[in-house]
């Protein structure tokens, strides 16, 4: 749990306090946890703004991959910055219009741990790739096109257009 203690914080409105954490996939409840490589860690700020308190700070994450492409090993390196605004659960209460975009809380800690759990599983890649310039598997043979090249023949008639094929041979 990442929680952050607030208790000084409440008594200054406009000051700023740092914090830190690490955690790991596990501690986050994310899916195969034993992809990733080391401890997250955690940076960043909370902003008293009176009646809101703004969270913000980045999160650097190490992931071990499968290119999409060519199938080989990679590390992916995740350096997502996240923000988020939390007020008090009483004023939730208090008749107010609910503001979509606002988190509530109670007490003297406000809990990220759903804030940086979600904001890792939105930046996770769903199809990696080693390289923009990757050229993955030959779709006939396999090879990986980055390493060697093979002799299949790369351009692929639809069959149904075979007939139309005969028509311009001059054989």
């Amino acid at each position: 749990m990442m929680k952050i203690n607030i208790s000084q914080l409440r008594k200054d409105p406009g000051s700023a306090q740092p914090f830190s954490f690490k955690t790991s996939a596990g501690e986050l409840s994310l899916d195969n946890p034993e992809v990733w490589v080391e401890s997250m860690v955690v940076d960043g700020c909370i902003i008293n703004k009176g009646m809101i308190y703004e969270v913000t700070g980045k999160i650097r994450a190490t992931i071990n991959q499968c290119c999409s492409r060519c199938l080989e090993d990679m590390v992916t390196i995740l350096n997502v910055a996240f923000s988020e605004e939390y007020r008090e659960a009483e004023f939730e209460k208090s008749g107010e219009a609910l503001v979509q975009e606002i988190n509530y809380f109670s007490g003297d800690e406000i809990d990220i741990t759903d804030l940086i759990r979600e904001n890792i599983l939105l930046a996770e890649p769903i199809k990696p790739v080693c390289s923009e310039s990757c050229r993955g598997l030959c779709p006939e043979c396999g090879v990986n096109l980055n390493i060697n090249t093979c002799g299949c023949n790369s351009i692929k008639t639809d069959p149904r257009l075979a007939v139309l094929e005969k028509l311009l041979s001059k054989d």
